[in-house]
């Protein structure tokens, strides 16, 4: 043991122990049993590396807050008031009411001032229909049609009347070439009911 200038006892380092260093994973020679790092640029990147992680988990821990945050609109909520459903379908609260009303939006009336809708009918909104394939109306064979003219002086009715009553009793109509037709059966069915 030495003695420095201040009066201490100072261990001279006459062993040498094998580690491997915490950051490059390399095997060193060090000259202290508490030595972690090989060199200054190991020690160096490591602190860097601690520093990053205490930021990136300080920032984790004000997301998680924001998060886990009460939800300031409501919207995120399994039922919803009628103003957090207008603000969650940007919509004024008449037109949530109105949707109510006519049936498109279930929602339960807990008081007089209080009316919840449950989140997954708004949702039901949104989902489409499923498509109907309809199938393919042919056009009975001209023969059996009258074009417009014909149908005009048979019934003795005008362009627009006769377009009415086709419109009217969705009768099915048809082009070919350059006249439109329509069944006989059909018109005959509309205007002379009793023959």
């Amino acid at each position: 043991m030495a003695k420095t200038k201040k009066g201490f006892f100072e261990m001279s380092s006459n062993f040498t122990v094998n580690r491997i260093c915490e950051q490059c994973g390399n095997v060193f020679i060090a000259k202290t049993t508490v030595t972690r790092f090989c060199g200054k640029l190991c020690s160096k990147r490591a602190s860097k590396q601690k520093s990053r992680n205490e930021k990136m988990a300080a920032m984790d821990q004000v997301v998680k807050k924001v998060l886990d945050a009460k939800d300031p609109d409501g919207v995120n909520g399994e039922f919803l008031n009628v103003k957090s459903a207008a603000k969650l379908l940007r919509a004024s609260d008449k037109m949530i009411y109105h949707l109510i009303n006519i049936g498109k939006l279930n929602a339960v009336n807990l008081s007089k001032r209080k009316t919840l809708v449950f989140r997954k009918d708004i949702d039901k909104l949104f989902e489409l229909p499923p498509v109907v394939q309809l199938k393919e109306l042919k056009p009975p064979p001209i023969s059996e049609c009258y074009n417009m003219g014909e149908a005009q002086r048979i019934f003795n009715i005008s362009e627009k009347a006769l377009f009415e009553i086709i419109k009217r009793n969705n009768l099915f109509k048809f082009q070919e070439g350059k006249f439109v037709y329509v069944a006989k059966s059909d018109l005959n069915s509309v205007l002379n009911p009793g023959s």
